[in-house]
């Protein structure tokens, strides 16, 4: 009951559960979109290596605007800009579904993926920005976002297996078609909720930068977890392929999804009280130690179990970089500081995925989870940085006392 009081408390905040809820359902299309797109090309064209091409424009497009709306969210309200970006969105998934369905020229297929991931407003940071807007106190502001990136963590899980399924069954531009959709019916109830939302401030009192150097520190790390995503959902596709039991692949994904999940949640009760720098480096080392168990696992027994143990520490990560910026950044600013994790997210599952797959196609399944320890090296030398620098911060802040009897 202890370690569900904190998450209690919080979602009876008057309205939090409903905007936390449809910011869920609208941040879908970010996990959905790139393998939507995959899906998409490769059913009609038949060309993997142009497929995977095309989903990289959706995550570039994603990487340069969504700071850009996150930015104009903060600047002219949540309530003016998620117009704009819910008719962005429907438009240019129709103008991709259209250009592949109809054999438009490939180039088309870029463009209009582009703008797919350029439309792709970042819920998850809007809905962080409302609870830092409504809680009052450091821990409880710990504890939802806590909630959130456990949120993150099952879009990445649930999506993508969810929008395979079906367009396996039905068509890929029904499965990519419903991951837009979601998201679009997510984004729609939370542009309804304007009593939630934080009031921008004026230009004046926001700072100049667009990137903190608080965010720019943790990028790295963020982008290490992504290399495990992308590595790990590929490397389990591929392991159940070669056994003959495509199922199996949802089932090592699974795993890994309760590991994550049961973490972050015990991470965001146990942990309101420590200070950000703690958190900081004790996820980051513990994901780096935990990473290099992939470079033994040589049997499905095995990789189930190290799956739970990377789901386990994984989760930690994400709380922890959030609850720094939160901590850190300027509030007239908050919602773009909190985009900027999910981008480095998003161009790391694309750089693992395309790594694992090189490293599957070339030796097998297994040996494409080697690229899951790049990522702990990344997550750990970026915490025990993090944690250097700070901590060196804080000591040159720190007022210098006399001592007694001297001058």
């Amino acid at each position: 009951m202890a370690l569900v009081r904190p998450y209690v408390d919080i979602l009876s905040t008057p309205k939090a559960w409903r905007f936390s809820l449809a910011a869920w359902f609208g941040r879908i299309m970010r996990s959905t979109a790139g393998i939507g797109a995959i899906l998409l090309v490769a059913g009609r064209a038949d060309n993997y290596a142009l497929a995977g091409a095309v989903s990289g424009s959706v995550v570039l497009g994603a990487a340069l605007a969504g700071p850009l709306w996150s930015r104009a969210a903060d600047a002219r309200g949540q309530g003016r800009v998620l117009p704009f970006a819910i008719v962005a969105s429907v438009t240019s998934a129709i103008g991709l579904i259209a250009t592949v369905e109809l054999h438009a020229p490939a180039w088309t297929w870029f463009v209009t993926a582009f703008l797919v991931g350029a439309s792709s407003i970042d819920a998850g940071s809007l809905a962080r920005a409302r609870w830092v807007h409504l809680l009052t106190t450091p821990e409880g502001r710990h504890t939802a976002l806590a909630l959130e990136s456990v949120g993150d963590e099952f879009t990445f899980v649930i999506g993508p297996p969810v929008v395979t399924v079906l367009g396996g069954l039905i068509s890929p531009a029904f499965g990519f078609a419903v991951g837009v959709g979601v998201s679009v019916v997510g984004l729609v109830a939370l542009l309804m909720q304007r009593s939630t939302a934080p009031l921008p401030g004026p230009s004046r009192d926001r700072p100049k930068s667009w990137l903190p150097l608080t965010v720019l520190a943790l990028l790295a790390g963020y982008a290490g977890v992504g290399f495990q995503f992308g590595a790990i959902d590929l490397a389990a596709v591929g392991v159940a392929n070669e056994m003959g039991s495509p199922a199996l692949a949802g089932l090592l994904l699974a795993v890994f999804a309760v590991g994550s999940v049961l973490s972050g949640l015990v991470f965001g009760a146990v942990s309101p009280h420590w200070s950000p720098l703690r958190r900081v480096w004790i996820s980051g080392v513990a994901f780096a130690a935990v990473m290099p168990l992939f470079l033994v696992v040589r049997d499905v027994s095995w990789l189930a179990l190290v799956s739970l143990l990377a789901g386990v520490v994984t989760t930690p990560v994400m709380i922890s970089g959030a609850s720094l910026i939160e901590q850190t950044v300027d509030r007239s600013i908050i919602t773009s500081a909190m985009a900027w994790p999910s981008v480095a997210l998003s161009v790391g599952v694309t750089v693992g995925a395309s790594l694992s797959g090189a490293a599957i196609d070339a030796a097998g399944a297994y040996d494409g989870l080697y690229v899951p320890v790049i990522g702990g090296v990344l997550v750990g030398v970026c915490g025990v940085l993090n944690a250097i620098i700070r901590r060196g911060h804080a000591r040159r802040r720190a007022p210098v006392s006399s001592a007694p009897g001297g001058r």
